[in-house]
């Protein structure tokens, strides 16, 4: 009986060695550096995109890439408010209503937070 628990040891012990070495780990991508969209003649301040404090909230960058935005800057589209208030872009989730954790994100049309985002 001893026998058969070593070979099931050795046997386990020499997949897990050979799964280790031929399934190639995920690179975790680096979070890209901040950065300010163009502002718009309307516009109350400069706007300066965070992913490193949006990733405290969404776990993966699938969370919001590709179904929000492209990966690639740029390819999205400008960034309006009308399609914020509209539920697109930034307003899919930030609208008032979705949930991370605990915490409500603010929503885009709300006047109070405008100061969150826009920096004079």
């Amino acid at each position: 009986m001893r026998l058969m628990g070593s070979w099931a040891l050795a046997f386990i012990s020499g997949v897990a060695i050979w799964f280790l070495a031929v399934v190639p780990v995920a690179a975790q991508p680096k979070i890209p550096a901040d950065f300010a969209f163009d502002q718009g003649k309307d516009s109350p301040g400069q706007v300066t995109f965070s992913h490193e404090k949006h990733k405290t909230r969404v776990e993966k960058c699938t969370g919001c890439h590709t179904k929000i935005f492209k990966m690639k800057k740029g390819t999205t589209g400008p960034a309006t408010m009308a399609k914020m208030k509209a539920g697109e872009q930034c307003g899919a989730c930030h609208d008032g209503k979705t949930k991370f954790g605990d915490k409500v994100a603010m929503a885009v049309g709300d006047e109070k937070s405008c100061a969150i985002c826009h920096k004079k």
